[in-house]
């Protein structure tokens, strides 16, 4: 019923209601279903981005079969996002992207495959694995590997060294030291049968030569030059934290020049000390004979064979011998002392703090430090680092007046078209709220409520189009009433219809 009660007052209203309710409704209808395609829009989301052109070319193809809606941007494919994840996991099962071939190439068997092929394939898989390996490092973002090994010969004279040259393209704002420098030759050449580090060059896409000689005296010199620099850190970081403490936080410039003797000694002394003498050895023999020496009548019967020897007439005999051998030692001492490389042998520290200002005439004016505040502050230095007058350190503390340089920073990109469409968000459903409110509900809520003497006038002037001018006696309120009393005879329906909804008002 209320339906056709709207339908009946819309079909009372004049013409300019009519065609503006249906511009409304005709408005409202094109907006709700913008919301619909705005609500079903697809929000894209990186899937895989930097890929080699063979492996964005796999993808693609693989997403097409799929019938999984994608976009190509300059260096970047893009999917739904919530289907990343899952396409990414879909993707990986089927090997894609595969990136360099490693030793994959090996894992289906190949009958009637040549040596050739087989060497040339090892090679491959040997180069991809390299380059994988070092995509692991965090400064690179791509890497080649390129391997050439000489076939061996019975020839000593005629046998050629195995080389290997890696291009690297490295993230912005990174750079490969001599340490990872020479980490990528040992790993190269250690991957790789009689390959040596000097024969392996590194190149960035800039065209810039990394590599030079990588013999362990360069990686050692690169680590002793490394450690002087932490030591020179590690001091100027020191006196800094204190220095600013005092005078506050940019208000003094330090820098530190440490002497470190590399030179590793090692001295072995033996020292022999002649007043210390001390006895080692010693041994005495003492020897005594006690014999009966012959007798008798000297001549030729005594010395005749089987004669009796007249012993009485003997006499003993006895026979002493003594020696004594002793041996001395004289007191040595050994000593071996190994000095370690990295000491310190002197410091030289330059630090200059900054002054203080007041006010003269309304103008800042620079007051320097004064003497008995730069001494302090040497002597503070001169604690802090363990100064030894003895070993040559020197410590200058001046003050000056520092310049402070005001840096233009350039201008911030701003993503004006992410800004708008993450308010765009917002601003459409409450626009489109607006709209609906104020062209919809409230001239439809105007209409229904707007009185019925304006309605049965229009519908009069519809009706009776010829209708008689009033003459000047007749008033106009018995002319309102006449006209309701006509349209009433002639359309006794709608009068009723008009009465209900005023009771009901």
């Amino acid at each position: 019923m209320q339906l056709a009660n709207i339908y009946e007052e819309i079909k009372a209203s004049s013409l300019q209601k009519k065609i503006a309710l249906g511009s409304v409704a005709i408005l409202s209808l094109v907006i709700v279903i913008g919301i619909i395609l705005w609500s079903q829009r697809i929000d894209y989301q990186i899937l895989y981005a930097n890929l080699a052109p063979e492996d964005a070319g796999r993808v693609i193809a693989q997403l097409r079969e799929m019938n999984v809606p994608h976009r190509v941007g300059a260096d970047a494919i893009f999917v739904p996002r919530d289907r990343v994840h899952g396409i990414r996991l879909d993707l990986a099962a089927q090997g894609i992207p595969q990136g360099v071939a490693g030793f994959e190439l090996f894992d289906e068997a190949q009958i009637g495959v040549t040596a050739f092929v087989q060497r040339v394939n090892y090679i491959r898989a040997l180069q991809g694995e390299l380059a994988r390996t070092l995509r692991q490092f965090r400064e690179i973002r791509q890497a080649r590997v390129h391997i050439v090994i000489p076939e061996r010969t019975i020839f000593a004279a005629r046998e050629k060294e195995a080389t290997a040259s890696v291009i690297v393209e490295l993230e912005p704002g990174q750079v490969l030291g001599h340490r990872q420098i020479g980490a990528i030759s040992h790993l190269v050449s250690s991957s790789v049968e009689g390959l040596q580090p000097r024969n392996v060059a590194i190149v960035d896409t800039l065209g810039n030569l990394l590599s030079g000689p990588v013999g362990e005296d360069v990686i050692v010199d690169a680590g002793l030059l490394e450690h002087q620099r932490a030591v020179n850190r590690g001091y100027e970081d020191r006196i800094r934290d204190m220095m600013e403490g005092i005078v506050g936080r940019g208000n003094v410039l330090v820098r530190v020049a440490a002497n470190i003797n590399f030179t590793e000694i090692e001295k072995t002394e033996e020292i022999f000390d002649p007043d210390a003498i001390a006895v080692r050895r010693e041994q005495r023999v003492q020897e005594e004979d006690r014999r009966m020496a012959p007798a008798g009548i000297p001549g030729v019967l005594a010395n005749e064979p089987g004669q009796i020897p007249l012993a009485a007439a003997g006499m003993p005999a006895l026979s002493q011998r003594q020696s004594e051998d002793i041996f001395f030692e004289v007191s040595r001492s050994v000593s071996r002392v190994m000095q370690p490389r990295g000491a310190v042998e002197s410091i030289s520290v330059a630090v200059v703090v900054n002054g203080t200002h007041r006010e003269e005439n309304g103008e800042r004016v620079f007051v320097p430090r004064s003497a008995a505040e730069l001494e302090m502050y040497r002597g503070l230095i001169k604690a802090a680092i363990g100064y030894d007058e003895a070993r040559g350190d020197q410590i200058i503390v001046e003050s000056a007046l520092f310049e402070v340089a005001i840096e233009e920073l350039p201008p911030a990109e701003v993503d004006y078209v992410g800004i708008a469409m993450s308010l765009l968000k917002y601003i459409i459903p409450l626009f489109i709220a607006l709209l609906l409110i104020f062209f919809v509900i409230r001239p439809l809520i105007r209409m229904l409520r707007s009185p019925a003497k304006e309605r049965v006038m229009i519908e009069t002037e519809e009706t009776i189009p010829t209708a008689p001018l009033p003459t000047p006696d007749i008033t106009p309120e018995k002319t309102i009433r006449d006209e309701v009393l006509s349209a009433a005879k002639k359309d006794p329906k709608h009068t009723s219809m008009i009465l209900k909804k005023w009771m009901a008002e």
